[in-house]
């Protein structure tokens, strides 16, 4: 699906929810998607421009972090060659030997940091994981083993 169907879906989606009384929820983080259109050297540079603009403010360099900003490629004008799959990212190669926790407390932030690929982790009899962490894990579809002994 496209960002521009996202965002009409989205918009009408709020209307209709606004015209039967449904308040939004405040706890919900706010999302700005910004689409990208990177079909030349130029589009690239006029980009990076654009993150080193927003780097310079310490709020908007915090919410591209966070994933609060995020950037999504944009479908090329008519009329030029490249298409989205060009931009397209490969797919890593899962890692088959585990990571390995052997003690303490392992919160979401190790989880989020762990290598992309990674299928499974290996944990000791003593450790524990925070909800956010077997979350991430959760959602990320990465498997615990738990050591026996």
């Amino acid at each position: 699906m496209t960002v521009d169907i996202r965002a009409m879906i989205r918009e009408v989606l709020r209307e209709e929810l606004a015209a039967r009384g449904v308040a939004r929820p405040q706890s919900a983080p706010q999302i700005r998607e910004e689409g990208v259109t990177l079909a030349s050297d130029a589009d690239l540079a006029a980009f990076v421009r654009r993150i080193l603009a927003l780097a310079s403010d310490s709020r908007a360099r915090a919410d591209i972090e966070n994933g609060r900003h995020v950037f999504r490629l944009a479908a090329p004008m008519m009329g030029t060659q490249a298409t989205v799959e060009a931009y397209e990212r490969p797919q890593p190669r899962p890692s088959l030997a585990p990571v390995s926790f052997e003690r303490g407390l392992v919160n979401e932030r190790e989880i989020r940091n762990l290598p992309e690929g990674t299928v499974a982790v290996r944990v000791g009899k003593t450790v524990r994981l925070t909800p956010l962490a077997q979350d991430e894990l959760r959602r990320r579809g990465i498997k615990i083993e738990r050591a026996t002994s």
